[in-house]
């Protein structure tokens, strides 16, 4: 065997080893056997999700995604941290081994190390690309579902039914339609059961970080304050929110006029110009080699010529 690759290979051997006892190890300490599903290298996870650590304020930024995206988990975080670490680490070690084990002489470290390193860079960006994208279509399907579930809202507690089990209510109900809003109204719900009410839209506000979400909570812990009429008070913000986002979707389609002038002016016009100027252009090549033909138009008296040079070599 080559004393390289066998180098190598031991090398991988120890890091995996190393890896696998302070998983056992931490595993022990940190798992949480109230976990309703088991983690996703069980005990190992939380030592895959330490090998490339992270900022505290990129932590928190990330919990906060996962929580935008319904990632509820305990242990969201660390679970793809891990993941995130084993493909990365997988990707250089598995670099690394190519490197060692190709001939020198064939020319393809170089190739090999371009290759691992922008599949690294993919690894590492693109899962957190797809969890912010998730976290952004979550974040719209709650906000256009909001206006329906104040609606339902308004009508449960016109009926003399208070607020606090009008959520829960409005949830059972909202839930077949809009199952992301339906599971934050039952975390609504949990949590005024467990703290207040004011507590519940606040944490609220806090995981769902949008302006409707944020106006809602203050429009509810002020009608409490003041004592004011919470129904009508859900009406004329229902109203509010829905012109607010018929007003974003007119802007989102001037928008989008604007930015196809570009593709209308790459793509369509010239098909255009060719249509346009197309047929000219054959028929003025036609006339062109026809006048320049044999008794053409353009092609000039070779009679006359001879006669004219006749004359003037008299």
């Amino acid at each position: 065997m080559n004393p390289d690759l066998a180098a190598m290979l031991a090398f991988v051997a120890i890091v995996l080893g190393i890896i696998v006892v302070g998983a056992l190890l931490i595993g022990r300490q940190r798992n949480d056997p109230n976990e309703a599903a088991p983690l996703v290298f069980g005990r190992m996870t939380h030592a895959f999700a330490g090998m490339l650590p992270l900022h505290f304020e990129r932590i928190e930024n990330l919990k906060a995604d996962l929580l935008r995206a319904g990632y509820y988990r305990r242990h969201a975080a660390a679970e793809y941290m891990a993941i995130r670490n084993v493909l990365v680490v997988g990707t250089i070690l598995l670099a690394g081994v190519a490197i060692v084990a190709v001939d020198p002489s064939s020319q393809l470290t170089v190739p090999i190390v371009i290759t691992g390193t922008v599949v690294t860079i993919i690894v590492f960006s693109v899962p957190r690309l797809i969890l912010q994208s998730q976290a952004a279509n979550r974040l719209r399907q709650i906000q256009y579902a909001l206006p329906d579930a104040l609606d339902m809202l308004t009508m449960t507690m016109t009926g003399g039914v208070p607020l606090s089990q009008a959520l829960g209510y409005v949830q059972r109900e909202i839930e077949p339609a809009y199952p992301d809003l339906g599971c934050e109204l039952a975390i609504i719900d949990r949590h005024a059961q467990t703290a207040s009410l004011d507590v519940a839209l606040q944490q609220f506000a806090n995981r769902i970080d949008i302006p409707d979400v944020q106006s809602l909570t203050a429009l509810v812990s002020q009608t409490e304050r003041l004592g004011s009429n919470v129904t009508q008070a859900f009406q004329d913000y229902s109203d509010s929110v829905r012109r607010g986002q018929r007003q974003r979707v007119e802007e989102r389609g001037n928008r989008a006029s604007v930015a196809m002038i570009l593709p209308i002016v790459l793509c369509l016009a010239p098909p255009i110009y060719i249509l346009l100027i197309g047929p000219a252009l054959i028929e003025l090549r036609d006339f062109a080699v026809e006048g320049t033909a044999r008794d053409g138009v353009l092609r000039p008296d070779v009679s006359a010529l001879d006669q004219a040079t006749q004359d003037v070599a008299r």
